[in-house]
């Protein structure tokens, strides 16, 4: 993995997203951001206020009504939702909240949990695909034809902005409209009938190949492979578990002080070590059969918030094999990382203290 994009920044904030913005498909500003992040620290204050300054202005969440004749542009899509044969397998949702980013406003519900950071590029990519399906102009079937929508249970969810301005939807905090694909039998000349749910009378014909890369994403792609990603204005202290060791780390980023225990520090040496905590990166998935958090973690860093409306965070890392250590994120286990980065951390702790 590239260097810059194991860095987290000055504020805790990780822009290396090598995504299409905030909030778009394909925008140019991806090397802009880049390089700001591989710049001085004065350069990711910079990006961060940036950052800080494009964030959306909340409004009340609206009621979705459904749509007969979906249409959307990438950035109005806010959650997709895959079932399969009458199982949830992917559920990618739009969430915002007023102790993240933009960009951290994407979590994956479904195979993971909200701790998840999504990488952004790899979901516009997914968006561009669902942006051309097309539910424009139904097809007309023969009464004797089987289109399997009356007993399908395979299905794409799909809420968003009924806009098709990117500036509009880009500015739009919430959807207002959604719509059910029912996904039935394939015709034989590589096409899926499909009809929006609520309106089964009109049929449509998808490409079947196309359903198949939707249905067939693999979800760790569509994740950014940092483990969390905390603000570091939401913190108001960090708790650190290290073997029969124990450490507290303390901000008030508003008044500019930093301690390790009750030492005062200097905002550099909080940030740096601030930064490797939070830039040990995925390795890969656990194993399921091999998933167990018995026994004490080599390393335990529980992030207390400075709001009650913010949710704590504890990361633990546990034993695995001789290569990786098992990730658990408030007590759900996915991940690996590598051990070697975790006793290197737990090391740099050490030192610091």
């Amino acid at each position: 993995m590239q260097n810059w994009k194991k860095k987290i920044m000055i504020l805790g904030l990780s822009v290396s997203l090598g995504a299409g913005g905030l909030y778009g498909c394909g925008n140019t500003d991806t090397e802009e951001t880049t390089e700001k992040t591989e710049g001085t620290s004065g350069e990711s204050q910079e990006t961060v206020d940036e950052a800080e300054g494009s964030s959306q202005v909340q409004t009340e969440k609206p009621e979705t009504t459904q749509a007969e004749h979906p249409q959307f542009v990438a950035d109005g899509i806010r959650k997709v939702v895959l079932v399969e044969d009458g199982q949830e397998i992917f559920n990618l949702s739009n969430e915002p909240a007023g102790y993240k980013m933009d960009f951290d406003y994407w979590e994956i519900l479904n195979p993971y949990d909200e701790t998840v950071t999504v990488n952004t590029e790899t979901m516009y990519d997914l968006f561009d695909v669902l942006c051309g399906l097309d539910f424009q102009a139904p097809v007309a079937v023969d009464a004797e034809m089987d289109t399997g929508i009356a007993d399908s249970q395979t299905s794409i969810t799909l809420d968003f902005v009924n806009t098709l301005d990117d500036t509009e939807a880009k500015q739009t905090d919430y959807a207002d409209k959604t719509a059910t694909i029912i996904l039935g039998n394939e015709d034989g000349a590589g096409n899926r009938f499909a009809a929006v749910q609520g309106f089964e009378d009109q049929i449509y014909k998808l490409s079947a190949s196309t359903i198949d890369s939707i249905f067939g994403l693999d979800p760790y792609s569509y994740i950014l492979k940092i483990p969390v990603l905390v603000n570091i204005d939401t913190v108001e202290s960090l708790e650190i578990q290290a073997g029969r060791k124990s450490y507290e780390m303390n901000v008030d980023s508003v008044n500019g002080e930093y301690q390790f225990g009750n030492k005062n520090v200097e905002k550099t040496d909080f940030t740096t070590l601030y930064q490797e905590i939070c830039g040990i990166m995925l390795e890969g998935e656990a194993e399921k059969e091999k998933i167990t958090t018995q026994g004490d973690p080599e390393l335990e860093i529980t992030f207390h918030r400075n709001s009650e409306e913010y949710p704590e965070i504890q990361v633990a890392y546990y034993s695995y094999d001789e290569t990786y250590d098992l990730l658990e994120v408030n007590g759900n286990s996915y991940f690996l990382v590598n051990a070697e980065d975790v006793d290197n951390l737990a090391s740099s702790i050490k030192k610091a203290f």
